[in-house]
């Protein structure tokens, strides 16, 4: 059950709201000198031809990425979140490209930090180690291995600093309870880990996944660890609506991410403005587990 491919979906509202906490993760782990190891469990290709077949297919990125560069605000007057990952986002967007999580990771991180991104599909696993090459980046790996097999053999890291982005395709029903399990493995050897997981917001139409999200993060709650969530919705939660939205849930987050990250969500929501339908799109910020 390898068939997702992200690049029908690379730039779109998710990507926003999840690359733009990942970046949040990264700079707060680089304001202390000593290294950080980062993870990716299922790192797609890495960077993405907006122009090819699968991106152009449905375009998701018009109604994502490219509504924030419309605006006529400069950077400088953007929030501090926002305006990184639009800085980082930029050289890509110049050749018609979207950095996936692989080459955030790469680009944001410093030359004595380590990354490794891991990815099973085969054909997807081929264009990130490609595209990971052309980033000319130090102590970046890549793995053609199960994330969460990779999470149980590389952690904990040395130093013990790091985080992890876990964001599988959820195709199947069963990989939100996998999640779960894998985040429990992590915190039985490495307690200290900072854990982003990104999930859909999905409709009755969706069945038996309608409602996983949820339950889903109600069980990493139960966890006892600091945390909280950030959604971003772009479509009203009809029976028929599919995904209308999606979410980050952090574990262990870094001081001051969850400012951050609303005062960048509330200047995304009115770039991304209304639908078709004339919804506009909302965000929201909310502790789970307050951080005493």
């Amino acid at each position: 059950m390898l068939s997702y491919q992200h690049a029908f979906h690379a730039g779109n509202h998710a990507d926003v709201i999840k690359h733009l906490c990942w970046i949040g993760v990264i700079n707060a782990l680089k304001k202390k000198d000593k290294p950080f190891t980062l993870f990716d469990t299922h790192a797609g290709a890495g960077a993405y031809d907006l122009t090819d077949a699968m991106s152009s297919k449905n375009k998701e990125y018009e109604t994502g990425i490219s509504r924030l560069l419309i605006d006529d605000k400069g950077v400088q007057d953007l929030p501090n979140l926002l305006a990184d990952y639009l800085s980082l986002c930029e050289p890509f967007l110049a050749q018609q490209q979207y950095p996936g999580s692989p080459a955030i990771s790469a680009k944001a991180k410093r030359d004595s930090d380590n990354l490794h991104l891991m990815e099973l599909h085969p054909a997807e696993f081929d264009k990130l180690d490609k595209n990971v090459s052309r980033l000319r980046t130090l102590n970046s790996h890549v793995h053609k291995r199960d994330g969460y097999e990779g999470l149980r053999a590389l952690t904990p890291p040395k130093p013990n600093r790091g985080a992890i982005l876990v964001d599988p395709p959820y195709e199947r029903v069963n990989e939100y309870s996998d999640l779960v399990k894998g985040v429990e493995q992590v915190f039985k050897r490495w307690q200290q880990a900072q854990i982003v997981v990104w999930y859909p917001l999905l409709s009755e139409r969706a069945g038996a996944k309608s409602g996983a999200s949820e339950a889903m993060c109600e069980k990493l709650a139960a966890m006892g660890k600091p945390c909280f969530k950030a959604e971003i919705c772009v479509e009203e939660n009809t029976a028929d609506a599919g995904m209308y939205g999606s979410g980050v849930f952090v574990l262990n987050p870094p001081w001051q991410l969850d400012t951050n990250l609303k005062s960048a969500l509330e200047n995304v929501v009115g770039m991304l403005g209304e639908n078709e339908a004339g919804y506009h799109a909302t965000a929201h910020v909310t502790w789970i587990n307050e951080d005493n």
